[in-house]
């Protein structure tokens, strides 16, 4: 989900030409709304609970600090390369 993110702020060329100031923000926007995503999937789709997760609303914390860094480095390689 967080390639996907990287892949849809690129595409959609979020970036301070295009949107000034608000370029940020909308890619912040971008990063949490994948992410929520990816918590309604864990949850809803593959139907992880407290048991499998070893804690309550574990699945909002459970891989986050490593869906940022890879959110990011996939966004600035993605605007590096020019895709």
């Amino acid at each position: 989900m967080a390639i996907l993110a990287g892949a849809t702020i690129t595409a959609l060329h979020i970036t301070t030409v295009n949107f000034g100031v608000l370029a940020s923000v909308m890619g912040i926007a971008v990063g949490i709304m994948f992410y929520l995503a990816s918590i309604v999937v864990v949850k809803y789709v593959f139907r992880y609970g407290e048991a499998q997760l070893r804690g309550k609303n574990r699945y909002i914390t459970l891989g986050g600090g490593t869906f940022i860094v890879l959110w990011v480095m996939v966004t600035v390689l993605f605007y590096t390369i020019g895709v």
